[in-house]
Order: C-alpha cells, then sequence, then structure tokens
C-alpha cells in the first residue's frame, strides 16, 4: 500500500473546495434532476465547466420547453459561482450515441483531461479529489485508461476501512461519473471497425475476468456492429475500446455516485425505479488516498463484481416477469371457447 501526499479532509477544512479539474457536464430533457447535479458541482467548486446538450426531438411534444428549461436552468445556476462555462448547445436533436460521443470528442479537442458527469449521475463530494489526484498520477501511465465513480459491490456504501486501499484496478467500465485523458479517449471507436479483427485472432478473451463475461460482452459487441443505426447507446463501444486495447480502469472501494434517473418519465435507458442499481448507496473514503501496491488488475473482485451484476439482472427480470399483468384465462362458452384479452395488449 503506497499512501499518497497528506491532503486536509474536506469536512475539516473552513475554505470553500475548489476543483480544478475540468467537467464535462451532459444534459437533455430532466430540469430537475439538472439542477440537483448543478448544485453538487457548484459545491465542489468547478472551475471550469463544458455542458453538453442534444436538441429536442421532433417527435416528442415536451421536449423542446423542457430542453429549454434545462439550458435555462444551466446559464441560471452557473451564474451565481466562479465558473467559466462552454456550451454545447445542439438545434437538432442527433439522438444518444451521437450526442454524447461527439460531446466528449468536444470535451477533449479543448482539454487534456476531465470529469464526465451526466444530469442523472449525483456525485458525492470525495467524488472529483478523487479523480482529481488519480488523473495527475495515472497521467502518462498507458496501461490506464479509466478512472469510475461507481462500485456496485454489496457493501460499497459502507465506510471503507482506515487501513484499506482506496480503490483497485478493474477490467469493468462504469460511467456513471466517470473520469479519463484524451490519451485513452482517441481509441474510442463509434462503430467498432476493429471487432471483426480483433475477435478472429481471440484477442479480447483475455480482456474480461472470465469465460461468463467475455461471452456477455462478445454477444454486446456483435449485437451492436450488426445492428440498426443509428446506435442507441455509446457506451458499450468504450467498453470495447477498453478491450481492444488491454487497458485498465479504476474502481474505488466504495461507490461514490448514485444515478437520480431511473424510473424518471424521461429516462431513455433507466426506466426500471425497481432496477438493482437505483440509487445505490454511496461510501465515504479515507484521506489521504491509500494506493494500491501494484498496477494490476484484480480479477477475483472482478468476477465476484460480475456475478453480482448478472444475478441483479436475472432477479430484476424475474421480478418484472411475476409483476406483469397476467392474460386472463380462456372462458368456455356453450357454443365456442372464446377468449379473454388482457387489458395490457
Amino acid at each position: 500500500m503506497v499512501p499518497s501526499p497528506q491532503l486536509p479532509p474536506a469536512e475539516k477544512t473552513s475554505a470553500r473546495p475548489v476543483c480544478e479539474t475540468p467537467v464535462l457536464f451532459l444534459v437533455f430533457n430532466r430540469p430537475d434532476a439538472t439542477a440537483r447535479v448543478l448544485e453538487r458541482l457548484m459545491v465542489a467548486g468547478v472551475r471550469r465547466l463544458y455542458v453538453a446538450a442534444d436538441g429536442a426531438r421532433p417527435d416528442h411534444p415536451t421536449d423542446e420547453a423542457r430542453c429549454a428549461q434545462v439550458r435555462a436552468v444551466v446559464m441560471q445556476t452557473t451564474a451565481r459561482w466562479n465558473c467559466e462555462v462552454h456550451t454545447f448547445f445542439r438545434v437538432n436533436n442527433v439522438g444518444c450515441s451521437t450526442a454524447v460521443s461527439e460531446a466528449i470528442n468536444w470535451f477533449f479537442t479543448h482539454e487534456p483531461e476531465g470529469i464526465i458527469v451526466e444530469d442523472d449521475c449525483l456525485p458525492t463530494p470525495d467524488f472529483f479529489p478523487f479523480c482529481a489526484e488519480l488523473l495527475a498520477r495515472y497521467r502518462h501511465d498507458t496501461r490506464v485508461m479509466h478512472i469510475g465513480g461507481n462500485n456496485f459491490g454489496a457493501d460499497a456504501g459502507a465506510a471503507l476501512g482506515p487501513k484499506a486501499d482506496s480503490y483497485y484496478f478493474s477490467q469493468q467500465v462504469h460511467t456513471w461519473g466517470w473520469a479519463t485523458w484524451r490519451r485513452a479517449w482517441q481509441l474510442y471507436d463509434l462503430n467498432l471497425r476493429a471487432l471483426p479483427t480483433l475477435a478472429g485472432q481471440g484477442r479480447l478473451r483475455g480482456s474480461f475476468s472470465s469465460q461468463l463475461e467475455s461471452q456477455y460482452f462478445l454477444r454486446k459487441f456483435w449485437e451492436l456492429y450488426h445492428g440498426p443505426r443509428p446506435f442507441t447507446t455509446w457506451d458499450y463501444q468504450w467498453h470495447f475500446a477498453r478491450a481492444a486495447h488491454a487497458g485498465l480502469t479504476i474502481m474505488p472501494s466504495v461507490n461514490m455516485v448514485t444515478n437520480i434517473g431511473f424510473g424518471h418519465e424521461e429516462a431513455t435507458h433507466t426506466q426500471d425505479a425497481a432496477d438493482p442499481h437505483a440509487a445505490l448507496p454511496t461510501g465515504r473514503l479515507h484521506w489521504p488516498l491509500r494506493h494500491p501496491g501494484r498496477v494490476l488488475n484484480d480479477r477475483p473482485r472482478d468476477r465476484q463484481q460480475f456475478r453480482a451484476f448478472l444475478g441483479g439482472r436475472l432477479r430484476a427480470k424475474l421480478q418484472g416477469l411475476l409483476s406483469a399483468p397476467r392474460p386472463a384465462k380462456a372462458t368456455m362458452s356453450t357454443s365456442s371457447f372464446v377468449t379473454v384479452e388482457a387489458a395490457s395488449k
């Protein structure tokens, strides 16, 4: 264990915290969630903020007003603190995959490294200095591609022991609050063009903790590669970039970001409020950070996390099936069978 230079705990500091690390904030049409996350960015003392927003969808009648409200919230809130603000507000809607990936491209055109937060991802105060310190520590270590704010383990919401490492190295990617470098993001390819070559050579299998995890992600990658365009997701392509270059990610030992978007009426991918990842509890780090002694993937922890992830997904699907309305049974008439259709059909 290698302790980092001494840093005072944030709660014992009388001065307001300052986050010099640039932050990209991705927003769309949720003014309530946007306001909550913006408040957290303000409290963290973010000094340089990039805000990107996709345009309203023409087939969603409430989008135009909600998107306008989100942008107004951004400008009004950022005017309340000493913050340099850059905006990338689209007039037309280009969809989630293009809007997010091109926003990150835009961010790294201007910055060599930074933090990325979406409008439904509420970070703890520890998240910002955690990312800032590790962005600096691994700035030139090309083995490390991603710094995550999430840990979905069963005890990730508990207090971290004072002698425990603050994080470990993983091959898993979580993007509800994360950080990276331009050097890593330039390996991203929305279209996964290298997939046939790398898969044909068997070079992706070793980039996962188990055969089960490898099969899961390879199936996802091929579904994207052969699937319809435009894409509806951007993050599996980032998983692919990490796997394609055998990169490491940093997994905090406690969860530092909770997703507040599950069950929201405007949610794109987080529509189930009963999802096991909805509103996950967060934990606290001890400062100074304690660093692992070696830059080496912790495969046993990855396997454990992936099994827990699959188990949670299976339980959520089973719960959904059990709670779904059942079709009414057929009733017998004197002349024939008459099927009464369920009201949900």
